[in-house]
């Protein structure tokens, strides 16, 4: 579990974290206030993985483009998982 930035409990679950985003929020198990990350670091995170895939379509090799997308693909999951902020959201 995650801490909450409001009451600082272990309250947001793993797999909320995983599709939290700009403009969805995720709601504490403990003190039900809502949390979201923030687009600049959203964003940073995303940068890697989209660079791979946007990268894949100029490869002619047809496993390299697999693999390209696919390690693309599990940064834009792994990423912004451990290295957004959770943050405090009104309402």
């Amino acid at each position: 579990m995650f801490r909450c930035p409001h009451c600082e409990e272990p309250g947001i679950s793993p797999l909320r974290k995983a599709i939290l985003s700009p403009g969805l929020v995720a709601i504490c198990k403990s003190c039900s206030e809502s949390s979201g990350v923030r687009y600049p670091s959203w964003l940073l995170a995303m940068i890697p993985g989209t660079i791979l895939m946007l990268a894949a379509l100029f490869v002619t090799s047809e496993s390299l483009e697999w693999g390209l997308n696919i390690a693309g693909f599990t940064l834009m999951l792994i990423l912004p998982f451990f290295f957004t902020p959770l943050h405090k959201e009104n309402g």
